[in-house]
């Protein structure tokens, strides 16, 4: 007797549950690359490139995860495979995300991370595109609260996880050297105005301690 053909879902979660730990964070990213998040909900939509879906850390399994991704049914590859690997375009299967749990596990516990990953990605290419001249444009850089904010959430683990770019890791750099920049200039000069009060403060304060001497003296004589 022949036995049942496995079911879009099982074919899913056997593709997903072959991959090692390394395999799986590729996966997730993948996945959370090409989720579009719309009105608090995540569907499919994004198509990408391949070479948009990498990390410089995949050590070339980045083409063979999402191949068997692709033949479990969870994602549509498009263009020759016998091109380059940057010419295949990837994108989610219309049922990706009810035919496997795993994948609504992965955007609900990543989803805001990757949401965030967007807008860092989105910052530093706009940084870049203003040029080295006006790169430093207080407008341009992430200011104390945001880097604060960056500071939670992209952690050693989560950047390897996600994917920073390079060009999102320099804005970063470019970020902070500017704010350590700023803090000394901006100390020194508190430090120097403080300095100029106390000194115009002076005749003043003595002054008061003068008559206040003078007055406790004239009360007791």
């Amino acid at each position: 007797m022949t036995a049942p053909a496995p079911t879009p879902s099982e074919r899913a979660d056997a593709c997903i549950a072959a991959l090692d730990d390394a395999g799986q964070a590729i996966a997730r990213r993948v996945v959370l690359r090409l989720v579009r998040f719309h009105d608090g909900r995540a569907e499919p939509g994004r198509i990408q490139p391949l070479s948009a879906l990498s990390a410089p850390w995949d050590a070339g399994r980045l083409a063979d995860v999402v191949h068997q991704l692709a033949d479990a049914g969870l994602v549509r590859l498009t263009g020759d495979g016998a091109e380059p690997a940057v010419a295949v375009a990837v994108a989610l299967a219309d049922d990706a995300l009810t035919a496997a749990p795993t994948l609504p596990r992965w955007i609900a516990s990543h989803g805001g991370t990757e949401q965030l990953r967007r807008q860092l990605e989105a910052d530093a290419a706009a940084w870049r595109k203003r040029g080295p001249g006006v790169a430093g444009g207080g407008g341009a850089l992430l200011d104390r609260a945001q880097l604060a904010e960056l500071a939670g959430w992209l952690t050693p683990e989560t950047h390897r996880e996600i994917g920073v770019s390079e060009a999102a890791d320099e804005f970063i750099a470019a970020s902070r050297g500017a704010r350590r920049r700023w803090w000394p200039r901006s100390l020194g000069g508190a430090l120097a105005i403080l300095f100029i009060l106390l000194i115009l403060a002076t005749p003043i304060t003595l002054a008061s301690l003068i008559a206040l001497t003078a007055a406790m003296i004239h009360k007791f004589l």
